[in-house]
């Protein structure tokens, strides 16, 4: 197989940490491009992922886009039930997550965390504090669902990770930084969690460095 992604880009890192949670490490071929760099955008990417965005997973004929849907494959490919369950009632629970992750939470984490995190890393320029408060709104509204949720469970579906988790905690790291202005102090539930995302082997593998050297 093989895997195109990029660094410090959250929907690449669940894809890479399910890969490490799954054990395909030996059998994954990491191809890593620098989007600054343009590495990306050539015609022979283009005709592996039309939207010329990664990640994007490859296996023989199988050109996969898309975090979610890639997740869902390689622990279909390996059987993992614990990881993903094939029951009906179960699968359905995921998808609801991932796509509420999507449409919901991620997306309001990811206005606050692009604001004060990513664009000081990158040299993009000041904070939009009018974005960065829109951005905590819509979080406190969505994080109040997930801040119930976790009443009695350890993570989304149970007491044990699931591509759930890696779907909606893979923004964690961004969460957790300290010049983040994420709200989490406001939902100790959902910071436990996050914490417990990041104490996970295959999470551990695969933190994130730049953005932790950038606030030294």
């Amino acid at each position: 197989m093989e895997l195109y992604l990029t660094d410090l880009s959250p929907n690449c890192r669940r894809v890479l940490a399910a890969i490490h949670h799954l054990g395909l490490e030996d059998e994954t071929d990491i191809q890593n491009f620098n989007l600054f760099a343009g590495e990306h955008q050539t015609e022979a990417f283009k005709a592996i992922n039309p939207n010329v965005k990664v990640p994007v997973l490859v296996d023989g004929d199988l050109k996969l886009w898309e975090a979610n849907p890639i997740m869902i494959y390689l622990s279909d490919r390996q059987n993992a039930e614990t990881f993903c369950p094939s029951d009906n009632a179960m699968r359905i629970e995921v998808l609801r997550w991932m796509s509420w992750e999507v449409q919901h939470f991620n997306r309001a984490l990811g206005e606050i965390v692009w604001e004060t995190v990513a664009k000081q890393v990158f040299g993009l320029g000041p904070v939009d504090e009018e974005k960065v408060a829109s951005g905590q709104e819509n979080f406190r509204r969505f994080a109040a669902v997930l801040e119930d949720h976790l009443a009695d469970r350890e993570f989304i579906l149970g007491d044990t990770p699931t591509v759930a988790d890696f779907a909606v905690g893979s923004h964690s790291a961004l969460a957790l930084h300290p010049q983040s202005q994420v709200p989490l102090l406001e939902f100790p539930r959902v910071l436990a969690w996050l914490e417990r995302m990041e104490a996970l082997p295959a999470w551990q593998k695969t933190a994130p460095q730049a953005p932790a050297e950038a606030a030294e």
